[in-house]
Formats: C-alpha cells, structure tokens, sequence
C-alpha cells in the first residue's frame, strides 16, 4: 500500500517490508491477501522478514506501526530513532490512535479495518513531502 500511495504521488520509491517479530519465509496471512484484493493490492507473493541492522541503516524511513516497534528498532540502533515515523500518529485528525493494531491471526474484517486505518495514515504522512 506504502509503495503505491508513494509511486502515485509521484515519489520515487524502493519499499521492503520487514517486522520486528523476525519471521522469516511466510508467506502474507490469507486473510491479508484477501484485505488486499479488496482494494487492488496483490501481496500473494509476499515473503515475510525481519528487520535487520543493514537494512535499518539503508533505510530513509523506518515506518513503524505501533510504540513497541519504535522501541524495537530504537534498541537497534539508538541512531536510528531520527528516521522512524510514527505512523499512527498521522491518523490523529480522524481518529486518535495509539497504534495501528497488527491483525495477525484475526479475522478479515481486523484486516480490513487495519487497511482503512493505514491508508488514511499514509495519506496524511506522504502530503508532508
């Protein structure tokens, strides 16, 4: 969703994804898949990773879905706290959050929900560039 939200703001953009719970080799949740195609997303090929030091060194932004993943990547690298977005906090003007709840393991309508709140939360980060 990040990648084409910034392609279609016309930012050219390489997007990894990678979680701090370090699952490495699954593929996306089939409720994920299927929150995707409901708006146009195909994550079918999606293979799950960590986040790793290379990674988070390389990045420009380190887009964090709630405070226990800032506090993941923080204790990374102390460095890297200057390119960690806080991304649930770009929802406040709609809804206040403290977090943008991973729905992993749920049913589809968590997925879906997760969905509307990232996408409302992309939007208002990628109107700052």
């Amino acid at each position: 969703m990040a990648k084409a939200k910034l392609e279609a703001a016309g930012i050219p953009v390489e997007v990894t994804s990678a979680g701090t719970l370090y699952i490495n080799g699954q593929p996306a949740a089939p409720n994920a898949v299927f929150a995707g195609e409901l708006i146009g997303i195909d994550i079918t090929s999606h293979i799950s990773q960590g986040i790793s030091m290379q990674m988070a060194l390389a990045a420009d932004h380190l887009v964090a879905m709630a405070p226990h993943h800032v506090n993941e990547l923080a204790g990374l690298d102390p460095s890297l706290e200057d390119k960690i977005v806080r991304l649930w906090t770009y929802g406040e003007h709609v809804d206040p959050l403290v977090e943008i709840v991973d729905p992993v393991g749920q049913e589809l309508d968590a997925f879906v929900e997760c969905g509307e709140r990232l996408d409302i939360c992309l939007d208002s980060w990628i109107a700052q560039f």
